[in-house]
């Protein structure tokens, strides 16, 4: 019988010690996150959660320090836990009418490590050991190699392992439990330009189910929602450059975003520069006096190796590079940029974090970005489609992400196309000029034409 007891009183002598040493290591979680100024009420109290919400801190500081040191400017000004950056997501969705959950995809050397979060506040942690970096790697590379053979069947068997990777983890337990529709891609080093709205489950692509946005980190972008109601836009672009080849449907893009703008029947306000006008002194000068809520740039921009001086958006005959974009000399930082003709280096680190960083550069809430060459017309098409959501759908009140998400569906869905010198829409048709020589009917419906367009930082 003394036996039995003393094994007994070492079983809960052990358990105490156990529970004493989680309590502790509880208590300097909390402690630590006070001395970064995050109140500690509202640390998770499970201490479970609140050693994976301390290693999530850990994450986003990383992301932080990369994005800072690739800029050579402190980033980050504030600091949120998981419950923090749930009540957000609540906030935001409250306020959107959106289903909103964070991903962040972050490969290791030997496996792919992704962490989960909703509004719900709970931290789901699922790593993949079938995805190994350089076998990922390899996989994102000849799956954009898959969506530029334009001209045939798009093999799919990449972008479902793909999908297998990075959404099936989460499926059915989480994605279609909770009922998201709005998810916010955070992707490491190596795979933040893979095309996330092409991925495919065997029966729709992603594009088809959620709003899609890649984030630089939760703690850098602004979650703010303005409602595109009566916007002013600063529009401007080049058809043509001395030294860089031409945009011919460049016009035609920039009219008709004012059209569209007109259409609604608001105080709406559009400003054109075009050509020789599309200059640096002039944008800087249009800054100066005007608030825009949008800014469109029709025109080449690279982002590319080396420093943040290497990648540059094309003026008329001088170039904007990444390095400057911090000082534009905006009245208010607008609320959307819209680059519509990015090229993106594949596989260059520094050309990603430039992409991915674009809005933390230029101090905008959202981005609006390409990461690849579409073609002219492509471009031109789903832009169009693009304003048509955002700025004329006023009865849904969409998001900009939703906006998007909407206008590649049409494409996807055949219902956007060109036909003999027309684009032809849900929303009305529109003739083009003779000399884009359109003949014949051009499908839009391959991702080629409608996966490279993605949301930056916030996407609401």
């Amino acid at each position: 019988m003394k036996s039995l007891n003393l094994i007994l009183f070492n079983k809960s002598f052990k358990k105490i010690l156990i529970f004493l040493g989680i309590t502790i290591l509880s208590l300097f979680i909390v402690i630590n996150y006070s001395s970064y100024g995050v109140n500690a009420r509202q640390i998770p109290d499970d201490p479970q959660e609140a050693i994976l919400n301390g290693k999530m801190l850990q994450m986003e500081q990383k992301l932080d320090q990369e994005y800072s040191s690739f800029f050579n400017r402190e980033m980050l000004d504030k600091e949120e836990s998981s419950l923090e950056m749930a009540n957000i997501l609540a906030e935001m969705d409250e306020k959107t009418g959106t289903n909103s959950a964070i991903l962040w995809v972050m490969p290791e050397e030997e496996y792919l490590h992704l962490v989960y979060l909703s509004k719900q506040g709970k931290i789901i942690v699922r790593d993949i050991f079938d995805a190994p970096f350089d076998k990922l790697i390899q996989v994102v590379n000849n799956f954009y190699r898959e969506i530029e053979k334009v001209n045939n069947p798009m093999d799919l068997t990449l972008s479902k392992q793909l999908y297998k990777w990075i959404i099936e983890p989460y499926q059915k337990d989480f994605l279609d439990a909770e009922n998201i529709n709005n998810i916010l891609f955070c992707i490491g080093n190596g795979v933040r330009l893979v095309p996330l709205s092409a991925l495919y489950d065997g029966e729709n692509f992603l594009v088809e189910k959620y709003n899609i946005s890649r984030i630089p980190a939760f703690n850098l972008i602004n979650a703010k929602y303005n409602p595109m109601k009566n916007p002013t836009i600063l529009a401007m672009g080049a058809s043509d450059f001395p030294d860089n080849e031409p945009l011919p449907a460049v016009t035609l893009e920039l009219q008709n975003i004012d059209q569209r703008l007109q259409r609604s029947n608001t105080s709406s306000s559009t400003e054109i520069l075009l050509n020789e006008d599309f200059t640096l002194p002039n944008m800087q000068q249009q800054l100066k006096e005007n608030s825009f809520q949008i800014v469109h740039l029709a025109t080449h921009a690279n982002f590319s190796g080396g420093d943040v001086t290497e990648s540059y958006i094309q003026f008329w005959d001088d170039k904007l590079t990444l390095e400057q974009m911090s000082n534009m000399p905006w009245q208010t930082p607008p609320d959307l940029l819209v680059l519509s003709a990015c090229n993106t280096a594949l596989g260059d680190r520094n050309a990603q974090l430039g992409f991915t960083g674009i809005a933390l550069q230029t101090g905008v809430n959202t981005a609006l970005g390409t990461l690849w060459s579409v073609s002219d017309l492509g471009t031109f098409a789903l832009i169009t489609e693009f304003y048509e959501q955002l700025i004329n759908q006023t009865e849904a009140n969409p998001t900009k992400v939703e906006a998007l998400r909407k206008a590649q569906d049409l494409l996807l869905q055949g219902k956007v196309y060109f036909e003999d010198n027309v684009l032809i829409t849900p929303h009305g048709n529109i003739d083009l000029p003779q000399n884009l020589g359109v003949s014949g009917k051009v499908e839009l419906s391959h991702p080629f034409y409608w996966a490279g367009f993605t949301i930056i930082s916030s996407p609401w």
